[in-house]
């Protein structure tokens, strides 16, 4: 599908046989040399490639048919979330509406969005974005195969849609939504007939920038943190000219002796209690009525109808929380060049702060020396640690 360039608009429906994008005047068609227009090249094209028939085509093979349904028939309930099953989400479902529930094949997604450069070149800037939506019918061992992870969208470059992406989701999100009411005629080869198959996407699972675009949340700034909104404790450090959140410690039970620990900390005790997230109906009435302060847009999955009462809407990936934080804090740890956090603007920030004096840097005639801090290890210490992380790696989990 050809797409504006601003992403204003993907040329289908009304707007299938215009050359002019509507919104911002810009011509359909590429550009070339002397500012010569292409008829007939598009300036911007979006893949789109439909789920509905491949969803048909996996109830039409007999082991495949047989897997979706796993959820229903297996045996080992042992009250661990082990798979999207046990999420309250897909209970949701069944008893908010229990005619999807009842019938076990009708399926349950998750969609994942994100950017790569298919340039495999690190100067380039093309930024190229794949959607994919997974199946979570299928059990554990399957459902995150390649096999079974299905590409739907394609969105060239060069540049990020960012928070026009809801644009390119379109055609999805119509094919979403015919998924909700019904698809009539599916056979399926396991039970050898013919039923009406559903569907109903239960989160998005991306890194921390894609949740902003996707969710029209603000991701940056002083108001950065989704759940505490407009009271999110923020601030920005002088040096290392950043903004970081200091008001974790209200997550941790009321009785908990770090919360009156004021040295370790920021120089304050913490007595906040952890604000309620907001549902999805109440996310949903705040952009609908203007109150946008920490919300850029309405996201266009509330257009679909079960959307606002997800508990669970959007999900953040396991290697941006786990695996970049580690990184951080081993680089820390072994003082890792390019690695380490410890340097001299965030020792700065500590003594502006009024946080952990001591260990201000020493301002020598040749160098700037940073006393050693708690978190700094002895050479066997850091051996030790090495030593720990390879033994990791080479076991395996």
């Amino acid at each position: 599908m050809h797409a504006c360039p601003n992403d204003c608009i993907l040329y289908r429906k009304e707007y299938e046989d215009s050359t002019n994008c509507p919104t911002c005047d810009i011509s359909r068609w590429k550009e070339g040399k002397n500012s010569i227009l292409k008829e007939g090249v598009p300036a911007k094209v979006v893949w789109y490639f439909p789920p509905i028939p491949r969803f048909k085509r996996m109830f039409q093979s007999h082991e495949t048919a047989k897997s979706l349904t796993w959820h229903a028939a297996r045996k080992s309930i042992d009250g661990q979330m082990s798979h999207p099953a046990d999420f309250p989400s897909w209970k949701l479902l069944d008893d908010k509406w229990p005619e999807f529930g009842n019938e076990p094949r009708n399926l349950r997604l998750a969609l994942s969005f994100d950017g790569f450069n298919p340039h495999s070149s690190l100067s380039s800037r093309y930024s190229c974005w794949p959607v994919i939506l997974v199946t979570y019918n299928l059990p554990p061992w399957l459902c995150m195969k390649r096999k079974f992870m299905m590409l739907t969208l394609l969105i060239s470059g060069p540049k990020q849609p960012g928070n026009d992406i809801d644009v390119c989701l379109e055609p999805l999100i119509d094919d979403l939504k015919s998924l909700w009411v019904l698809i009539r005629g599916v056979y399926d080869a396991h039970n050898g007939e013919y039923f009406t198959l559903r569907a109903a996407l239960m989160w998005t699972i991306n890194d921390f920038p894609a949740y902003g675009n996707l969710s029209g949340c603000v991701v940056k700034g002083y108001k950065a943190c989704p759940i505490c909104g407009d009271d999110t404790p923020s601030h920005r450090l002088k040096n290392g000219h950043k903004i970081c959140y200091i008001g974790h410690r209200k997550w941790l039970p009321i009785n908990h002796p770090y919360r009156r620990q004021r040295a370790a900390f920021n120089g304050k005790p913490e007595y906040g209690i952890p604000p309620e997230p907001l549902t999805g109906e109440e996310v949903l009435h705040m952009v609908e009525n203007g109150d946008r302060v920490c919300w850029k847009k309405k996201s266009i999955f509330f257009d679909l109808e079960y959307w606002k009462s997800l508990p669970v809407r959007h999900a953040l990936d396991v290697m941006h929380i786990e695996k970049n934080i580690c990184d951080s804090i081993i680089g820390t740890l072994l003082e890792i060049p390019g690695k380490n956090k410890d340097g001299i603007a965030a020792r700065l920030d500590l003594l502006n702060m009024g946080v952990k004096t001591d260990l201000q840097p020493q301002y020598g005639e040749r160098r700037t020396r940073l006393p050693p801090g708690p978190w700094n290890l002895s050479r066997a210490e850091k051996r030790e640690v090495c030593n720990s992380l390879f033994f990791l790696w080479y076991e395996g989990p």
